[in-house]
C-alpha cells in the first residue's frame, strides 16, 4: 500500500479518517454527547414549561462533551502511568481533584458510595433463591429503582448547588 493510500484510509471501527497531513478527524456525532441526553438533563433543571433555545442546547452539548473529554484524558493518563487499561470511578475522582474540581469530589463520592451499596444489595438479592426472587422481583426492582433515583436526585441537587454557588461567587 502506498503512503498516499494509507493517509486516506478510513477506520470504520473508530469512525476516524486520516487526511494528507496525518491529522485524525472524528465525525461530529462521535465527538459530542448525544443531544437528546443533554436536553433531558437540562429539562430536569427547568420548570415544567421552560423553553431552551437550540443555540443553548448545542452550546451545553459542546461544553459537556469537552468537560467529559478533559476529565477522561486526565484519568486515562493516570491509568497509563499505573499500566492499567480500565478507568475506574476513583480515577475520575482523582482527575477531577487534580484539575481543580475539588468542590465536586464530596457529593460524587457520596453518590458513588450509595450507588455501590444499592448495587451490593441488589446483587445479594439475586442469590436469595428462585422462588423468593420471582415472588418479590417486581417489589425489589421498583424499590431499588426508587432508592437509586433518590441517590441520583441528591447528587444532582448537590452538583447544581455547587455550580450555582460557583457562578454567583464569580459574578
Amino acid at each position: 500500500m502506498r503512503l498516499a493510500e494509507i493517509n486516506h484510509s478510513t477506520t470504520n471501527k473508530f469512525h476516524t479518517t486520516t487526511d494528507d497531513i496525518g491529522e485524525c478527524t472524528v465525525r461530529e456525532q462521535d465527538r459530542f454527547m448525544p443531544i437528546a441526553n443533554v436536553i433531558r438533563i437540562m429539562r430536569k433543571m427547568l420548570p415544567p414549561h421552560g423553553k431552551i433555545s437550540d443555540d443553548a442546547k448545542e452550546t451545553i452539548q459542546e461544553c459537556v462533551s469537552e468537560f467529559i473529554s478533559f476529565i477522561t484524558s486526565e484519568a486515562n493518563e493516570r491509568c497509563q502511568r499505573e499500566q492499567r487499561k480500565t478507568i475506574t470511578a476513583e480515577d475520575v475522582l482523582y482527575a477531577m481533584s487534580k484539575l481543580g474540581f475539588d468542590d465536586y469530589i464530596e457529593p460524587l463520592t457520596i453518590y458513588l458510595h450509595r450507588y455501590r451499596e444499592l448495587e451490593g444489595e441488589r446483587g445479594s438479592m439475586r442469590g436469595a433463591g428462585y422462588m423468593t426472587m420471582r415472588d418479590s422481583n417486581s417489589n425489589a426492582s421498583s424499590s431499588h429503582s426508587a432508592a437509586l433515583a433518590n441517590v441520583e436526585a441528591f447528587a444532582q441537587h448537590q452538583m447544581v448547588s455547587l455550580m450555582l454557588d460557583r457562578t454567583c461567587s464569580s459574578s
